[in-house]
């Protein structure tokens, strides 16, 4: 089985990351938006594994971000189309959500901030940092003066932890319920 390790997927992004975010911006015309692809194709690399090694990380690497750049357009496209239909409606429909809607999201929060009181503190404080300050990559790099690695491995680490509660949590919820 093969799979990148999180040590060689920052490397490889580190080493086209010039080119990689110039290709990115091309096509997605946002910077900021091009970064966050970067960071997501990061993830997807670390998550990948198949029966044959890849001969071409570099080429792999372009593909899974290229993959990615068309995701966020095409979710991007249907948003704005949906954001249109809706505007229609508000004309007619309530939209404060229901009474459960809300307890639920209630509770998905109250999960959320379970999931992030458990992470390590640099760990916690990158995190926040970057999900809900919206702070970049080299933002966080100057304010808590550690590289860009660290950070790529902490946001990592934060989401496969967060997602992984959130996922525990909600399935203790269920079986109580």
């Amino acid at each position: 089985m093969f799979k990148f390790s999180p040590d060689f997927a920052t490397d490889l992004i580190q080493q086209h990351r010039d080119e990689l975010l110039g290709f990115l911006v091309h096509r997605v015309n946002c910077p900021e938006t091009a970064a966050d692809i970067l960071q997501d194709a990061f993830f997807r690399l670390t998550q990948f594994e198949s029966e044959n090694r890849i001969n071409n990380p570099r080429a792999f690497l372009y593909k899974v971000a290229g993959n990615l750049a068309i995701d966020h357009l095409r979710k991007t496209k249907r948003e704005q189309e949906r954001y249109a239909d809706e505007e229609e409606l508000f004309d007619h429909a309530d939209a404060t959500p229901g009474v459960e809607r809300q307890l639920y999201s209630q509770q998905q929060l109250a999960h959320l901030k379970q999931a992030i009181s458990e992470l390590p503190p640099r760990c916690r404080e990158v995190f926040i940092l970057h999900k809900f300050k919206h702070y970049s990559y080299s933002q966080i790099m100057r304010k808590l003066g550690i590289a860009e690695n660290t950070v790529l491995k902490h946001i990592v680490k934060a989401l496969e932890h967060c997602r992984r509660r959130m996922l525990e949590l909600e399935n203790a919820n269920d079986h109580q319920a």
